[in-house]
Parts: C-alpha cells; structure tokens; sequence
C-alpha cells in the first residue's frame, strides 16, 4: 500500500507549528545565555575584588588613582599614556583576560577592559574615609558604546533624591550597562563583595554611588 505524504495545507501548518514553538522559546534561550554570561562576569569581578583587596594591602588601603604615564611606563599597557586603575590591579592578576565580559560587544584590543570604576575613588581614597565599604560601589560593567574606564558619580548627585526620569540620571545609565544581563547587573563594593542588582538598587532606598552623599546621611540619621 502506498503511504499518503504531507499535504501542501499539512506542511504549512507544521511549519506555522514549528515557528510558534521557535519564537516561544528564543527569549528563554536568549535568557539562559544572558545568565550565563553575567555568572562569568560575576566570577571576574570576585576576581577583580580579590586584587583589589591585594592592592589596599600593599598601598596603604588607598584605591588606586590613574596616572600621567611616564616614558617606558611597563604599566601602561594599552598605550594610552595613562595608567588606569585596571591596570594596577593587573600586578595582581595572573590571567588579565577577567578584565573582558563577554557581554561587551567593543573592540578588545581598543578597549581591553570591559569595566568602569566609580571614579568617586580616583583621587587617592583612602579606604578609612568611606563610612559603610559594604554600600559604596567600586566596579560596574560600563556600556559597549562608552569607551572609558570610570563612572561619572556627579551624574548621579546632580539632584536629590535621585530621579530615574532626570537627564543626569538618564546619563548616568548610558555609562554603564545596568540592565545587561535580564534587566541588571554586577556590582563590585569596596569591601569585596559582588552583587547582581538592578538599576534602580544603586540609589534607592540608599545611594550606593557616593557613600558621603546628602542622601545617604539622611538614610544614616533616620535610622
């Protein structure tokens, strides 16, 4: 007996079966590859914490400030006559591919780091001076587009409280990649600690930005 084959109609609606099913689960996939690569980026920023940590240890508990390099400065290692912060702490990184998240889309041999200090701690902070560690953000992941290596915090402080609707704070969020990986991100504190926050965290109920700001004493005297 001959066995009867797909007709034209019964093709059309597998296919249109098929599609359904394709366009259901892609945002899971999208999803599940998304978290995936925020782990790692979780795990490079642990990484990147621990140097930090090493740094403090042998400068005094004093964050590492960029600066002007000088002629054959080894430590100026994308050549572009700074030494940023990453930079630094490299001394203490064996592997310096941590510093590249594969959610960054840029260039890696324009833009070796795919990370931006909040640049709060680039005028020689001294780790005593900052009240709670645990609440004053160090590292984020910055935005594939914005090719520098700190966060602007007087983006955030441009008024208080903080307003997501305000254009500095609007600015702000185009510095850093805040809703990457399923609508947050990682944080690196400066006591070491990493956290996956969203973007709204970072400023409310406390400024997380700028541990001496108005709105952070207030938080402090309230409670």
């Amino acid at each position: 007996m001959r066995r009867r084959g797909f007709t034209l109609i019964e093709l059309l609606v597998n296919m249109a079966i098929i599609a359904i099913l394709m366009a259901l689960l892609f945002p899971v996939f999208v999803s599940a590859r998304n978290r995936v690569i925020g782990f790692t980026s979780m795990s490079n920023l642990r990484q990147i914490g621990m140097a930090m940590n090493a740094y403090l240890d042998e400068a005094d508990n004093h964050f590492p400030t960029p600066y002007w390099a000088g002629p054959g400065d080894q430590m100026d290692e994308n050549e572009d006559g700074i030494v940023e912060w990453y930079e630094q702490l490299g001394l203490y990184i064996s592997d310096h591919r941590i510093f590249r998240s594969r959610g960054d889309g840029s260039d890696p041999w324009r833009v070796p780091c795919s990370y931006a200090d909040n640049s709060w701690f680039d005028y020689f902070v001294h780790l005593s001076s900052i009240p709670e560690p645990a609440n004053a953000i160090y590292v984020t992941e910055r935005q594939t587009q914005y090719e520098r290596y700190f966060v602007e915090w007087w983006q955030w402080q441009a008024q208080w409280p903080p307003d997501p609707t305000n254009p500095p704070v609007k600015q702000a969020k185009k510095e850093i990649a805040h809703d990457r990986y399923n609508g947050a991100n990682n944080y690196l504190f400066a006591d070491g600690r990493v956290a996956f926050l969203r973007f709204t965290q970072t400023w409310a109920p406390r400024v997380l930005w700028y541990p001496e700001s108005a709105y952070d004493e207030l938080t402090r005297e309230e409670e």
